[in-house]
């Protein structure tokens, strides 16, 4: 059939393609998470409360994988964040064992996202399942540290050691979720061609 070879041609390129922007799309989601792993690992806040990292390490991942909308996009920059925290020797991710719980915690934020994505939620239902997401993916890391016979003494009014945690860990991870969703709803505004100014004529 005249025109077959031209199409099938077409198609192995819109896929090569497309496979290549979600690859890139990945990619900049993890490149997001390694930074924010290696500036995590630096920071000492000296808070006193826990789970407040995930506004230095989940935050701004969210925000990639909302932006570059890569399916797998939190998963592989929660993990990238952990790898890069555990190389530079940060007490976040303490251990090459703790690299299942980041993949965990970035499998359940991409399948929240994923699902506002196919419902084709409104930005503002999109911000709150994120949020939700967030607290959710913090006990993860709750869960983990959980099994670790030792950790910090904490107060904060009137509560400590495990009340604390159970409150700090979603309460910061609820936080981290709306706030990289909000972020990325914002660059996603800016980046729409009619809020670009045109020049006066």
């Amino acid at each position: 059939m005249r025109g077959s070879p031209w199409i099938e041609n077409t198609r192995s390129h819109d896929a090569a393609r497309s496979a290549a922007e979600s690859l890139g799309a990945f990619l900049a989601v993890c490149a997001v998470g390694l930074l924010a792993g290696l500036i995590t690992a630096q920071v000492r806040l000296h808070l006193g409360l826990p789970g407040h990292k995930a506004l230095f390490v989940m935050a701004p991942v969210i925000a990639a994988r909302l932006v570059f909308r890569s399916a797998a996009g939190a998963t592989g920059g929660m993990v990238a964040a952990a790898l890069a925290s555990l190389a530079a020797g940060g007490q976040m991710i303490g251990a090459s064992a703790h690299l299942p719980i980041a993949a965990l915690a970035g499998c359940l934020i991409d399948a929240v996202i994923g699902l506002a994505e196919r419902r084709r939620l409104a930005a503002h239902w999109t911000i709150v399942l994120t949020g939700l997401a967030g607290a959710a993916a913090n006990l993860v890391f709750l869960g983990e540290r959980l099994l670790t016979p030792l950790f910090q003494s904490h107060s904060l009014l009137g509560l400590s050691g495990l009340d604390l945690r159970l409150l700090s860990y979603p309460v910061f991870g609820l936080i981290a979720g709306l706030l990289g969703a909000g972020i990325a709803e914002v660059v996603r505004r800016r980046a729409e061609p009619g809020n670009v100014t045109s020049p006066r004529q």
